[in-house]
């Protein structure tokens, strides 16, 4: 599994769930933070209570915090021992409770930590599809055949797809008609703009004011497009024609805003995610979007979390290898021999089966239910820091080793063994201190643990692997690399690597 940051509840060790409720149509519903806090407030067993609610008082625009039409809503969970479900697992609840007894209205959830990650890193949503085009016609119709196969992928929750806006009416005046009428298209937009728009013919002295006097056809008329197509025309010739004998009208639904990415139009689709890892989520997208058929012109990308997520693992890649070049500089210098630094360097990527085995057989939150922990940056910070705890016990133990066998003579078999025997207690005792002390972190206790989490768990598996790669194996692969040098074997304390001492 993969996934770019592990879940968290922080904040005295609750977990924050934030709500936004969006009405689909905002001028036929009256939408009230209390719609949203009645659902989740009679839960006690999950809410220890409310945050905040944004935008309770009726603010003018622009000074909420939230566009006109959406409410957001905080609730501070209990501490994750004393309920019976995860973050996840409530928000799904409360998903379908809402959209089944508040029906019309557009629900995200997310956790605020998160959200506030994303918005700081512009990609604020796991998943992520850009569909890029030559104009709005071809992108809307390819929103509307991939948006439904997107929205059923599973875990998929919270999508949002091409955002409409209100509807609009497109005059088209046909300057073939209007001519044969003596008049031109601005005339014609003239008249329909005094009709439908207004003009200011007078003015109303007030006190200390003037108020213009607009004066257009009622609402009844200008938001019936039936009626607007009747809209009478004058002619030069002192006649009235319907609107319709001189344009086109047309009623449209209009977009909310344009899209453009590197001046390209763009349409984005959008999800979050829930008991899923990202790295599967993103593989069915990929074979979802390659059944669709992109017209000529058209293209897509795959933005969001994953995106951000595979240019962190790329940074994280190059500093491990930064880190890897440090280490066997460093043991060079210290055994002035390439074999003793070939062979502790091993037991780095030997080591990464601990690494994977605790990541996914390890129980997430002492549930034994709940499986697995998605490879993220938070363990692959841990891989990392593993590779110089890994090297220390190599050190340790190749030390001591090259103290017997150049120092003291004895042949390279029994320096070996000697070595191990001397040096296993130290090397458990450094090694089940580095465990212990990690142990909070992996069992998830605290503010935040969950962030750490990850990190823990790879170094625990990791370490305990490589003590006995240390112990058993290392060994083994130094004695089979030294005796295909028969230059050195026997070769004194004169001609042999010095120790690092």
């Amino acid at each position: 599994m993969v996934a770019p940051l592990p879940g968290c509840g922080l904040g005295r060790r609750r977990g924050f769930a934030r709500s936004r409720l969006l009405p689909l149509h905002a001028s036929r519903t009256r939408l009230s933070p209390r719609n949203g806090r009645g659902r989740i407030r009679p839960r006690h067993d999950r809410a220890a209570g409310f945050l905040a609610s944004r935008d309770q008082s009726p603010e003018p625009e622009g000074r909420s915090c939230c566009p006109r039409g959406q409410r957001e809503i905080v609730a501070k969970l209990k501490p994750r021992s004393e309920r019976p479900h995860n973050i996840y697992a409530i928000m799904d609840d409360l998903r379908q409770k809402i959209l089944t007894q508040v029906p019309g209205l557009d629900v995200e959830f997310t956790q605020v930590l998160q959200d506030m990650i994303g918005d700081m890193e512009a990609s604020p949503e796991p998943i992520e599809v850009k569909l890029f085009g030559p104009n709005t016609e071809v992108l809307e119709k390819l929103a509307e055949e991939v948006s439904p196969r997107i929205e059923k992928l599973e875990g998929a929750v919270d999508f949002k797809g091409l955002q409409r806006g209100n509807p609009e009416m497109v005059i088209q005046v046909d300057p073939v008609q209007a001519g044969r009428l003596g008049m031109g298209v601005d005339q014609v937009s003239e008249q329909v703009g005094a009709g439908l728009l207004g003009l200011t013919e007078t003015e109303l002295r007030s006190t200390d004011r003037t108020v213009g006097i607009r004066v257009r056809f009622p609402d009844s008329f200008r938001f019936n497009f039936e009626r607007v197509r009747d809209f009478p025309i004058l002619t030069p010739a002192h006649q009235f024609v319907p609107l319709s004998a001189l344009a086109q009208v047309d009623e449209l639904q209009g977009q909310t805003q344009l899209l453009r990415e590197d001046q390209h139009l763009m349409v984005d689709l959008t999800a979050r995610l829930e008991n899923r890892d990202l790295g599967s989520a993103i593989r069915d997208v990929e074979r979802v979007l390659a059944q669709v058929p992109f017209p000529p012109g058209t293209s897509y990308e795959i933005g969001g979390q994953y995106e951000s997520q595979q240019q962190s693992f790329r940074d994280l890649l190059r500093v491990l290898a930064l880190a890897l070049a440090a280490v066997f500089i460093v043991l060079v210098i210290q055994f002035r021999a390439f074999a003793p630094a070939l062979i502790i360097m091993s037991a780095a990527p030997l080591s990464l089966v601990g690494v994977f085995g605790a990541l996914v057989l390890l129980p997430i939150h002492l549930h034994p239910f709940e499986m697995g922990t998605a490879l993220n940056v938070s363990s692959f910070m841990g891989i990392i820091l593993m590779v110089g705890l890994v090297v220390k016990n190599g050190i340790i133990l190749f030390e001591y080793v090259h103290k017997l066998w150049e120092e003291q003579g004895l042949p390279l078999g029994e320096a070996l063994v000697e070595a191990g025997k001397i040096r296993v207690r130290p090397i458990l005792m450094t090694t089940l201190c580095t465990l212990f002390g990690l142990m909070p972190l992996a069992l998830g206790f605290g503010a935040g643990a969950e962030l750490q989490k990850p990190l823990a768990l790879a170094v625990i598996g990791g370490l305990s692997v490589s003590t006995f790669i240390t112990l058993l194996v290392m060994p083994v692969l130094y004695s089979l690399l030294e005796q295909r040098a028969p230059s050195r074997r026997g070769a004194g304390p004169s001609s042999s690597p010095v120790s690092g001492n």
